[in-house]
This record gives C-alpha cells, sequence and structure tokens, in this order.
C-alpha cells in the first residue's frame, strides 16, 4: 500500500462559514428587498399578486423533479387542511345553533333550522317561521 504525500493532496476550501448574500434586520423591514418587481412596495396591486406567485413558483426555486413535486403536494395537502378546518367550523356552528332539541320536542310546530336568531331588538319575528315566535 503506497501513501500520497501530503504535498500532492488537494486542499478542500470551507465555503459554508462564508455568507453570499449578506442581509441585515434593516434590509428585511424593506418590502421587496430580495425581488425587483416588488421592490416598489405595497402601492400596486402587482406587488401583492408579484408576492403570493414567488411562492409558489416552484420551478424558480430549483429543478430537483422530486424536490417540486414534495412542495407540489405539501401545499396541496396545506390547502385542504385549511378547507377542512373551515367546513368543520361551518358543520360545528351549524349545529351549536340549530334548533334541533325543540324541533325533537315539538316536530310537527317547529321547522328544523340551522341558525337560531336570539331575540334581540325585536328579531325573534325572523324565527317566526321555524316556530321560534
Amino acid at each position: 500500500m503506497t501513501t500520497t504525500p501530503r504535498e500532492r493532496e488537494a486542499k478542500a476550501k470551507v465555503v459554508v462559514d462564508k455568507d453570499p448574500v449578506p442581509t441585515s434586520f434593516e434590509r428585511w423591514g424593506k418590502p421587496g428587498h430580495f425581488d425587483r418587481t416588488l421592490a416598489k412596495g405595497p402601492k400596486t396591486t402587482t406587488w401583492i399578486w408579484n408576492l403570493h406567485a414567488d411562492a409558489h413558483d416552484f420551478d424558480s426555486h430549483t429543478s430537483d423533479l422530486e424536490d417540486i413535486s414534495r412542495k407540489i403536494f405539501s401545499a396541496h395537502f396545506g390547502h385542504l387542511a385549511v378547507i377542512f378546518i373551515w367546513l368543520s367550523g361551518m358543520y360545528f356552528h351549524g349545529a351549536k345553533f340549530s334548533n334541533y332539541e325543540a324541533w325533537m320536542a315539538d316536530p310537527t310546530g317547529i321547522k328544523p333550522s340551522a341558525q337560531v336568531v336570539w331575540p334581540i331588538f325585536g328579531q325573534e319575528i325572523l324565527n317566526a317561521d321555524v316556530g321560534g315566535g
């Protein structure tokens, strides 16, 4: 077995500690410091559209197909989570503010309703068609 002399070995450069993009908190406070199209700030509606579009432009972030696919699926399931939380809130409030107990007590005299208007400032007339007033 032969060994290579130390003079011939290639020296490795460590570039991890270098900061290729100088930044500071002052720059972070300015809108669009990372993109020229956003540099005008929130004076136009284009600014808000570009801000949203740049976050979802996965092809500009990387060219790795696996990474792009992972980002698309995670964004997809994140949006689905928001939609299902919104729907579950609608189901919860529909059940909480319904007149189910009153309808079960007198199903012929009271119509089922998902929204009961509480009698504040004479609003009980709105419940009259479902037997509440």
